[in-house]
């Protein structure tokens, strides 16, 4: 937006082509854009700012510590119950990136400086106490960055916990599966929850970005559990693998049939070759559901067009491809025929959904 003008006939607009009780904050609307405006900057000044803050916290941390000030564990107690509160003062009172960089560094130094003080052994308090930072943070501080931390910090807190006493990969994947449950279910009634204006409307979205990545980095804990354990007799982990890739599998049956629906696709010509495809591929990668996780999440993304996620749906999909074509126990001849044949098979749907676009455009 270029002035305040400018802005102004825009909700004018919006206001003729809504309801009549459709209603906008002006106030808000223009406070919004002013803070836009006043920290619009360069991408690289941004990335050197934010670098800079790193290492200037990071040097006054090595400061302290070359001093001997935080050799002694209730200095460390001080200092962490400083930082934290310093950090979330600043989190809550400004909106700039430089703050905000600056304190999560001395948010995560203070909830270090916090845990290692209290000198506790038990690892099971140090997840509890974990988990406690994390959500007492995220109910004070609803800041984007500083949410998406507390948000994995809580969900690692619990798997953790879960791990350490248990030491069954099964929790995990049933972890996995709500997971990915709890992420359809916010991007399918995003509109209803943001409707609600309370604590999961504030952190809508760094609760979805939160939950993408937990269920990536859950997904290749399981797989490389999996691999560090493959010639034991009894094997929980090749249970969970294959109870996730069955998991995944039906998701992604049931997002395709959402996507089909939404695009009024009824013809069995396109749809028998489409589920066909669907589970001769997620057949063949049964042993590696890093390929289906990645998969289920494009396809969920793009159906409720979230581009974060489709984005990080796309790199952990190579990331699964290669994982899996570097662990398949083939000779190097067959594993290069099997990327000549596939690399053929997306060539030939590249031309199908193509000439089908041409012929349509004719039309």
């Amino acid at each position: 937006m270029k002035n305040k003008q400018e802005i102004l006939n825009k909700i004018e607009l919006l206001r003729k082509g809504n309801e009549p009780n459709f209603q906008i904050n002006i106030n808000d609307t223009l406070t919004a854009y002013q803070h836009l405006e006043e920290n619009r900057s360069n991408l690289t000044i941004k990335i050197l700012s934010i670098l800079g803050v790193i290492l200037s916290v990071l040097s006054f941390l090595g400061a302290l510590f070359l001093l001997n000030i935080l050799n002694d564990k209730l200095n460390l107690i001080i200092c962490g119950s400083i930082f934290l509160v310093l950090s979330l003062y600043c989190i809550k009172k400004y909106n700039a990136i430089i703050i905000d960089t600056a304190s999560i560094a001395f948010y995560i130094a203070g909830g270090w400086m916090l845990i290692y003080g209290f000198d506790i052994h038990d690892l099971n308090y140090i997840f509890i106490l974990c988990f406690i930072i994390s959500l007492c943070t995220l109910l004070i501080v609803q800041r984007h960055l500083l949410s998406l931390l507390n948000i994995l910090g809580i969900i690692y807190s619990i798997i953790a916990l879960i791990n350490h006493n248990y030491q069954n990969i099964l929790f995990i994947t049933l972890i996995n599966a709500i997971l990915i449950i709890a992420l359809i279910y916010f991007l399918s009634h995003e509109a209803a929850v943001l409707s609600k204006r309370n604590l999961i409307s504030t952190i809508y979205n760094p609760l979805r970005l939160g939950l993408i990545l937990a269920t990536v980095a859950t997904t290749a804990f399981i797989i490389l559990s999996h691999y560090e354990t493959y010639n034991e007799q009894v094997n929980n982990n090749s249970f969970a693998l294959y109870i996730l890739s069955v998991l995944y599998a039906f998701a992604i049956l049931w997002v395709v049939y959402k996507i089909t629906s939404k695009f009024e696709i009824t013809t069995s010509k396109v749809l028998f070759p489409t589920y066909a495809l669907l589970i001769l591929m997620l057949g063949s990668t049964v042993i590696n559901p890093g390929i289906a996780c990645s998969i289920l999440l494009i396809l969920t993304c793009f159906n409720y067009q979230y581009r974060m996620g489709l984005s990080i749906g796309l790199i952990s999909l190579l990331l699964s491809l290669w994982h899996f074509y570097y662990n398949l126990t083939f000779s190097l001849l067959i594993k290069s025929l099997i990327l000549v044949i596939s690399g053929l098979l997306f060539l030939a749907i590249y031309f199908v959904i193509n000439s089908n676009k041409i012929n349509n455009e004719k039309i």
